[in-house]
């Protein structure tokens, strides 16, 4: 993991413990997510617990979005690798309640670092 990795790991752990918005450049698009959980993904060719790709769950409020929003509930959840963003804002809007299907024990992460509490 990089050092511009771990500030956005520190940064975005911020974002989560003050339920607050962000904003982030992602593959080179605009994006404004409510994020909800940091973590390290599974390797995709092992379960094994080898050094693996971190990732953020968020539900995506805004912006760039190659899927189509809103066909069924829960759709708006999605996965961002932290190696792929390059921009990352805290923004002041904070979002006090928790989104449909939200699981702070996300099957797709080996590790979770840093998660949204249900108050």
């Amino acid at each position: 993991m990089t050092a511009e990795e771990k500030e956005i790991i520190i940064t975005l752990s911020k974002a989560i413990k003050g339920r607050n918005l962000v904003k982030i450049n992602y593959d080179r698009e605009n994006r404004i997510v409510e994020p909800y959980l940091i973590g390290e993904l599974y390797d995709k060719h092992s379960n094994d617990m080898k050094e693996g790709v971190y990732a953020l769950r968020a539900w995506f409020v805004s912006g760039y979005s190659s899927q189509n929003l809103d066909i069924r509930a829960g759709d708006r959840w999605r996965i961002y690798h932290i190696k792929k963003i390059d921009k990352l804002e805290i923004l002041e809007k904070e979002n006090h309640s928790i989104r449909p299907f939200y699981n702070m024990y996300d099957k797709n992460f080996k590790r979770i670092n840093f998660h949204v509490v249900d108050k």
